[in-house]
């Protein structure tokens, strides 16, 4: 099997460790990309449901020939719908890996990142289940929308200027490649050494995918599967996510229905860094039901 072909999944010790399950236990991962967690899981003796919306990760899921598990092509925002429909109604533990895999940032044809200028902008993880790509956005939105847009993840100053880059780049054509973005993301200033566009393109991705808003949908719906002690495991990468995620703890907390197991998160570690360092960011935090 070509190992180069699947996307390095994080912080998978830790992950194991912090599940410490009796097997047969039933676990979702709802993130399941090309199954690096789930692959490790079910080797723990669980039984795993695990989410994609991504066609392609399935497939290539599938090629690791994973006993104990079920692959289902869907939305993790439709979790509940989903586990019920696997028997999977009540389970012992549920992941969230939140982000795209190295495989989508890799990839030259999808536009999710800037290394080729001429990829069309799509950042679609599915382009039969969702309509609306990256390029269509940018061409469509008022100067309001896409000012709430990139306010998302830029600050005021980069938000205004490159909405107003945007407007001006529509008055001569449409945009329609990376390159067309690229050109666009030159009017505003790089952030802590990241490339000028990495921020804009984070912001474009999120919204393409209504990640932000499918994952408020989706955690109150995840901590309802678990049972008595259950645990829910999220793995955040940038601070919106992070946000949705401490908000929702907090709610828990407050009602009494959970505590949070990670006051500091969880990150990788100095080898892992050095192994993959694209999981700097990662950060892993866990909440228990209460009984």
């Amino acid at each position: 099997m070509n190992e180069d072909k699947f996307h390095k999944s994080v912080l998978v010790r830790e992950i194991i460790e912090a599940l410490n399950l009796k097997k047969g236990a039933k676990v979702i991962d709802a993130t399941l990309g090309t199954g690096g967690h789930t692959s490790e899981t079910v080797k723990e003796g669980y039984r795993v449901l695990g989410i994609d919306l991504d066609p392609l990760m399935l497939k290539l899921t599938k090629e690791r020939q994973l006993e104990g598990c079920i692959l289902v092509e869907g939305n993790f925002k439709d979790i509940d719908k989903i586990a019920l429909a696997h028997g999977f109604g009540k389970v012992a533990a549920i992941l969230f890996d939140l982000g795209v895999s190295n495989l989508h940032l890799k990839s030259i044809e999808r536009g999710f990142s800037f290394s080729n200028p001429d990829a069309l902008l799509d950042m679609r993880l599915n382009k039969e289940d969702q309509g609306v790509s990256g390029a269509d956005l940018l061409n469509v939105l008022r100067k309001d929308q896409l000012e709430e847009l990139f306010s998302r993840i830029l600050d005021y100053r980069n938000t205004k200027e490159i909405t107003k880059r945007v407007m001006e780049f529509r008055e001569s054509g449409k945009i329609t490649t990376v390159g067309d973005f690229l050109e666009i993301c030159k009017a505003i200033r790089g952030k802590n050494g990241l490339s000028q566009a990495t921020l804009p393109f984070l912001a474009l991705r999120i919204a393409v995918n209504s990640e932000l808003e499918n994952l408020k949908e989706a955690l109150p719906k995840a901590f309802a599967l678990l049972e008595k002690k259950g645990r829910l495991l999220v793995i955040t990468f940038h601070s919106g996510e992070e946000r949705i995620l401490l908000d929702f703890i907090e709610e828990v907390e407050k009602a009494n229905l959970g505590k949070n197991l990670t006051e500091q998160p969880i990150r990788p570690n100095a080898e892992e860094l050095n192994e993959n360092p694209r999981s700097r960011s990662a950060k892993l935090r866990i909440l228990e039901k209460h009984d």
